[in-house]
């Protein structure tokens, strides 16, 4: 602890106080001796890692519970007894009792493993028969399915064509004569006629227009 200095005569205030060369300058206030430790002390607790991690608390099982009361065989107790009216069943309720019965049990299932053959994981998958896709096994393989299925669709569509045939009616059969007339007349085989209404055909041309030498 640093004294004041004999040339220092102010001893309460710290800004004109005054301090010797290569020293701090000395308090101005009554502090306690070196010895002296600050702040708060702590609090220990009285139970500490060596009591957690050495010893070991068992946990208590619950009391049991005393069970509710058992109106339904009171009363047929108090029926029994000769009592048949509701003051009758009170008295008797109060001077006889019975208790509900606790189902006890236990919710942990058993743990049931299976054999020492089993292996956990999942399977792993096969290898690749790298000679059969070298080989092109399964190309001609996909190739031979698919041309069975050709001929199976061919055969099926063959058979439902000589099963079944298809009629022809007035549209269809109108459609087909056009269609052959026209095609004959692009050929140059029949000669197509001008369109003239019915009561025109039989009416002569007035003017010559050469229109048949034309087309001719």
């Amino acid at each position: 602890m640093y004294t004041t200095p004999p040339f220092s005569h102010n001893y309460s205030n710290p800004v004109l106080m005054k301090d010797d060369v290569g020293k701090p300058k000395p308090s101005t206030y009554n502090l306690p001796k070196q010895d002296f430790v600050y702040g708060l002390p702590l609090i220990r607790d009285k139970e500490g890692a060596k009591e957690v991690t050495m010893t070991w608390k068992f946990h208590l099982e619950s009391l049991n519970r005393i069970p509710n009361r058992d109106f339904a065989q009171l009363n047929k107790m108090s029926v029994f007894n000769g009592s048949l009216t509701a003051h009758d069943m009170y008295k008797f309720r109060q001077t006889h009792d019975a208790r509900l019965q606790v189902k006890k049990g236990t919710n942990i299932q058993a743990i049931e493993l299976p054999e020492e053959e089993f292996r956990y994981g999942r399977k792993n998958r096969p290898s690749t028969p790298m000679k059969l896709v070298m080989g092109n096994s399964y190309g001609i393989e996909a190739a031979s399915i698919t041309l069975d299925k050709y001929y199976k669709r061919a055969g099926s569509q063959e058979s439902r064509m000589t099963s079944t045939i298809v009629k022809p009616n007035k549209a269809s059969q109108l459609f087909h004569e056009i269609n052959h007339k026209k095609l004959a007349v692009i050929k140059g085989i029949e000669k197509k006629e001008p369109f003239k209404m019915e009561k025109f055909k039989t009416v002569s041309a007035r003017t010559d227009t050469n229109l048949i030498a034309k087309k001719e």
